[in-house]
Parts: C-alpha cells; structure tokens; sequence
C-alpha cells in the first residue's frame, strides 16, 4: 500500500509540473491571440475609413464638376447678359446672374472646406497606417519568439507525459481512473497532504483524529471526508521523484 501512496504522490507532483508548463503555454498562445485580435480589430477599422475616404474622394469629384458646370453656366449667362437690350429682360438676366454667383461661390466654398476635411482624414488614416504596421511588426517578432517557446513547452510537456506513464503502471485501473476524475474536479489536486494537526490541505478541514492516524501510518489509502482527495503524510520528498527535474527545469530557473 506504500507503493500505492507513494505512486499517486508522484504522479500528483507530475501533473502539477504538466499544470504549470501547460499554464505557460496557454498564456503564450492567449497572448499572441490577444495581438492578433488587436491588428484585427485595427485593419478593419482602418478599411471602415479608406472607404469613407473614398466615398469623400467620389463625392468631391461630383462637386468639381457641378462647380465647373456653374462656371460655364455663369460664363453662358454674361455673354447672353451683353446682348440683352430690354431693360425687362436685362433685369431677368441679371438676377439669373446673381444667382448663379452666389451658388458657384457657395460651392466653392463647400469644395474647399471637404479638401480641408478629406486632408484631415487622410493625416489620421496615415498616422493610423504607421502605428498598424509598427504593431503587425511586433505580432511577428512575437510570434517568432513564442514559437520558439512554445516547442520547448511542448517538449518539456512531452518529456513529463513520458514520465507519468511510468507512474501509472504502479495504479490499479480502477484507482488511476478516480484519481483522473478528482483530478478534473478538484482543480488539479487530487492528492494532497496532511498539515499539523490532521488539516486536509486541500479543503483545509480537520481530520477524524482516528483517521489521522491511521494516515501517519501511511498503511492504508484514505481520503478525505470532506473534499475526497487522497491524503497522506508528507514522507515522499520531491528529491525521491522519478521526474528528472534538472532535464526539464522545471523549477523555471531558465526563464
């Protein structure tokens, strides 16, 4: 029953090294995914307003040439204005006149006022250009990096599942298969020591005193009666572990 003890020790002290590389490399892969939401989320809003811009540069051509078309209609009007010889007509012709002045002046001042704006826009899609590219630059300096990362999570991760399958062949079917299930609801600790006392470390409630020492006696495999991990008193020190921790570094001394 030692043995039994002793395997689901180790194999709870593997799969909180799996935790914390697997940890490692979801945040890696959460961030660059973050990056990438980011320069999505940019370049759609830089297209949403190189359309706008477009539709501004399309409407300003129609107004250059409704602009010159009252040029030509104002030119039209002063040559008819000089053969006019009724006064009747003439002042028709005159007010027609100052009409069309006052609408190409009026047009002319709309034109100059959507060159200011479309100039505007154009400095801020420009200025909004430079910053997407400086960002698309750092995504891929990223994801360069973390690739490398990554394939060394993986490895360590890989290297670690290797170990567990050592451990494994020590349980019972039936025993690894519930320890698997605790392993999934109690937040990744199946296994946990006994504290001063006879406290589960887990749920921290106090054990029967009866079942505490039978524990210490480490001859048979108990759980606790609240939260239902196994427990055990702390005789496995980590240096026993078959997991070569110097191979993996899993202490993170290489970050």
């Amino acid at each position: 029953m030692k043995d039994t003890i002793s395997a689901l020790v180790e194999l709870q002290h593997v799969d909180d090294s799996v935790r914390v590389f697997q940890l490692q490399r979801d945040e890696l892969a959460a961030n660059l995914e973050r990056l990438r939401a980011i320069v999505g989320q940019m370049g759609q809003e830089l297209a949403e307003k190189q359309e706008k811009l477009g539709e501004a540069t399309r409407f300003y051509t129609e107004k250059q040439h409704e602009l010159q078309a009252d040029a030509d209609r104002l030119a039209k009007a002063k040559a008819r204005l000089g053969a006019v010889t009724r006064t009747k007509e003439y002042a028709a012709m005159q007010r027609e006149l100052d009409n069309l002045r006052k609408k190409y002046s009026a047009d002319e001042v709309e034109l100059k006022r959507l060159v200011e704006a479309m100039e505007e826009y154009q400095t801020g899609i420009a200025s909004q250009e430079a910053k997407l590219a400086e960002l698309q630059a750092e995504v891929e300096r990223e994801e360069a990096t973390s690739a490398d990362q990554l394939g060394e999570l993986e490895s360590k991760i890989s290297a670690i599942e290797t170990q567990k399958q050592s451990i494994e062949v020590r349980l019972t079917p039936n025993l690894l298969s519930r320890y698997r299930r605790l392993l999934k609801r109690r937040e990744g600790k199946a296994v946990v020591a006994v504290g001063p006392g006879g406290k589960c470390t887990g749920c921290q409630m106090m054990l029967p005193p009866q079942m505490y020492i039978q524990v210490q006696r480490g001859e048979t495999l108990l759980t606790c009666p609240s939260c239902q991990r196994y427990v055990f008193v702390d005789q496995y020190p980590e240096a026993n572990f078959d997991l070569d921790a110097a191979q993996l570094n899993i202490d993170g001394s290489d970050a």
